[in-house]
């Protein structure tokens, strides 16, 4: 039992995420990330079951270079956030 546990702590990330932690990591929408995916703005694999799975290096890429914000800093930017 306790090698079991072992193995499973040393788990590896996954490479491929789904649209949907995709879109909480960048703070948009399921459907804006499909569709980015078909108009070839991020490198993205459709399943056979019709599912897009995104490379986890390619979404880094792209905060990186888009100088995107995160999700958890997003609402922070608002106007007059500030004042509440």
């Amino acid at each position: 039992m306790a090698a079991r546990r072992r193995t499973q702590a040393r788990k590896r990330p996954k490479v491929w995420i789904t649209s949907g932690e995709v879109a909480r990591a960048l703070n948009m929408t399921d459907g804006a990330i499909r569709r980015w995916a078909r108009e070839g703005l991020l490198e993205a694999i459709k399943t056979p079951g019709g599912q897009y799975r995104f490379r986890r290096t390619a979404v880094a890429n792209l905060i990186k270079t888009r100088r995107m914000p995160r999700a958890s800093s997003a609402g922070s930017d608002r106007p007059g956030a500030e004042n509440r």
